[in-house]
């Protein structure tokens, strides 16, 4: 039986896994509670007018844009996201530093459509770009998501995000089994032989 294509029709329904790498980690740490992945992709616009009417138009992205996440996230792996610090502080204590910029982060994400075709996704080169309000509701029925806005950029080859079709994976470096923990902007890359 051939597996599903590209030339099918694929529709995000649900993000069920998801992993982070922080700058300087060496593995992914996997938080599989998300509630919302939403992804915003920025593209320029160039026009070409001739006598004041625009003759031609073309648009491209430019490989950033914005992801946020909604999501019950890891204490240690908030704080690492946020660059909180406990240097110098008792132990058990950590602080938010002005001194410290956020880290970079890797995403890697696998997305399912309402018949569970799966599609990885990649993000690179992420970072804080805001840090969310702290909201705490006495007595409320549901306990509250977290919610990480993060910017992404290009990479070394000039891509922000990258997709792949788990049943279109044919390579042997980066593979649906390996995705999840070892995806980077190399291994996506076609290797010679």
């Amino acid at each position: 039986m051939a597996g599903f294509t590209s030339t099918e029709v694929f529709s995000p329904y649900e993000c069920d896994q998801l992993a982070i790498k922080v700058a300087g980690e060496s593995a992914y740490t996997e938080d599989d509670c998300v509630g919302k992945l939403t992804v915003e992709r920025e593209t320029k616009t160039v026009t070409k007018k001739c006598r004041g009417f625009v003759k031609k138009r073309k648009t491209k992205v430019t490989g950033n844009g914005t992801i946020t996440l909604s999501m019950h996230v890891k204490l240690d792996l908030y704080r690492k996201l946020h660059a909180m610090v406990s240097d110098g502080l008792q132990d058990g204590v950590y602080a938010f530093d002005n001194t410290v910029p956020m880290p970079e982060c890797s995403i890697a994400a696998r997305v399912k459509d309402e018949d569970d075709n799966i599609m990885f996704k990649g993000f690179p080169r992420c970072k804080i770009e805001e840090v969310g309000q702290l909201s705490v509701e006495n007595g409320s029925d549901e306990v509250a998501e977290v919610e990480i806005k993060l910017s992404y950029m290009p990479d070394d080859y000039g891509k922000g995000e990258y997709e792949a079709l788990a049943d279109e994976l044919s390579g042997t470096v980066l593979t649906k089994e390996n995705w999840m923990t070892t995806f980077s902007s190399e291994k996506a890359q076609k290797t010679d032989g």
